[in-house]
Order: C-alpha cells, then sequence, then structure tokens
C-alpha cells in the first residue's frame, strides 16, 4: 500500500510539472528551481513518515495476531490431552475378555466422563468465540490505524503542494517581520500577493493511533471447569 501511494504522488508531480507552463506567473527559471529544491524534500519527507507509520500498523496487528493464535494453540493442546484421557478411559475397557465385566466397565466410563465432555464443549466454544472476537478487534484497529496514516498522508502532501503552488506563482517565501508562527495550512498572501510565512510550514502529521498493545483474551480455562466468556475490549 506505501508503495502503491507513493507511485500516485510521483504521477501527479509529474502531471503537476507537465502543467506548469499554465501558470500565469512572473518569477524566474532560478526562482523555480528554488522552489522545487524547498518543497520536493517536504513532499520525500510525508512519503517517508507515511511509509513508517503505515508499516508500524501492520507489524503491529500481525504480532498481536500471532499472540493471540499461540494462546489459542495452547488450549487446543489442553483440550487433546483431555479427548485422549476420555479415550483410554474406555479403551482400556476393551481388554477384558468377560462380557458383563466390559459392558459395566463401559458405563462406568461413560458416567464418569459425562461431566467432562460437556464442560470440553462449553470451552471449546467459549475459547472459538473469543479467538474469532480477538482477531476481529484487531483488524478494526489495524484498520483505524492505517486509515488515519493515509488521511494524515493525503492532508500533508496536499498542503505542501498548495505551497508549492503558490511559491511557483508568486515566489519564494519571506519571513514575516512579526513573530513567525506554525502553521500547516498554506500561506496567506499579501496585498501584493506574495507569502509572508516562514520557510518551515508543513511537518508530517504523526498522530497515528497505535494498534492496541494489549490483544482480545482467548479463554484460558482449563478442560472440565466452566469459562466465562470474555469479550475482548472495544477497539478505540
Amino acid at each position: 500500500m506505501p508503495s502503491a501511494v507513493q507511485t500516485q504522488l510521483q504521477s501527479a508531480l509529474d502531471q503537476y510539472l507537465v502543467h506548469a507552463r499554465d501558470f500565469d506567473a512572473t518569477i524566474s527559471a532560478d526562482e523555480t528551481t528554488q522552489c522545487f529544491n524547498l518543497y520536493l524534500p517536504m513532499l520525500n519527507e510525508v512519503a517517508a513518515t507515511f511509509s513508517s507509520s503505515y508499516s508500524s500498523c501492520v507489524k503491529t496487528a500481525n504480532a498481536e495476531a500471532a499472540n493471540l493464535t499461540a494462546e489459542a494453540a495452547k488450549q487446543q493442546t489442553i483440550y487433546k490431552q483431555e479427548v485422549t484421557s476420555l479415550c483410554s478411559a474406555f479403551t482400556s475397557c476393551d481388554s477384558d475378555n468377560d462380557t458383563g465385566t466390559f459392558f459395566s466397565c463401559y458405563a462406568t466410563a461413560a458416567n464418569s466422563d459425562v461431566a467432562v465432555i460437556y464442560d470440553i464443549a462449553t470451552n471449546a466454544a467459549t475459547s472459538a468465540s473469543s479467538l474469532a472476537e480477538g482477531l476481529n478487534a484487531i483488524q478494526d484497529t489495524e484498520y483505524q490505524c492505517t486509515n488515519t496514516t493515509e488521511s494524515n498522508y493525503v492532508r500533508d502532501t496536499a498542503a505542501t503542494y498548495d505551497l508549492l503552488d503558490s511559491c511557483l506563482r508568486y515566489g519564494l517565501p519571506t519571513v514575516s517581520t512579526a513573530a513567525p508562527v506554525p502553521s500547516t495550512n498554506s500561506p496567506v498572501a499579501s496585498s501584493s500577493g506574495a507569502p509572508t510565512t516562514v520557510v518551515s510550514t508543513v511537518a508530517p502529521t504523526s498522530n497515528v493511533p497505535a494498534s492496541s498493545s494489549a490483544a482480545a483474551p482467548v479463554s484460558t480455562a482449563a478442560p472440565g471447569t466452566p469459562a466465562a466468556v470474555k469479550t475482548p475490549a472495544a477497539a478505540a
């Protein structure tokens, strides 16, 4: 995704350069070069920030999903062990050659294992539900993170293009005699049409919501004991 967006940025810049000659500008060729030298590094910085932030969103989500799945795998192993133990109780009855004893053995094993089987069924269903809900919560948080990152990228790129456009039309920005006020918006033109903002105007937005550091829990109740359903915290 980051590479695709950066490709779109380069395409937009190419189109921008093609139509740049249509501007009703009075600046010199040297000033035009200075404008691009000033704002192209800013565009590159915005793109680099986007790529890093987007990758961080994805990596965090993948790590949380892996941790959640690993916990579920531990629970799966416990269930398998419990079922193996249940089967062994019946298998031991098969070695008895006496028919009467065989039936009694099966009846005893079945009676002893009814409660355990019920608990395994209940806990396994709870674990499955918790795992699905946890993975969905992680995906929701990842979406919010990447979506915010993309929004910041589009906003910062558009703001930088506005500054470049103003520079190409009116010339390089000049430092105002008033106290400099940092701004992320395009410069306000003076009565002469020349921008009066400080050169350093746009910084890449970095307020990207990080993925939740705590993945939604999977029920870890041991088979044979009732397990309460654990609902993952809502994604921020």
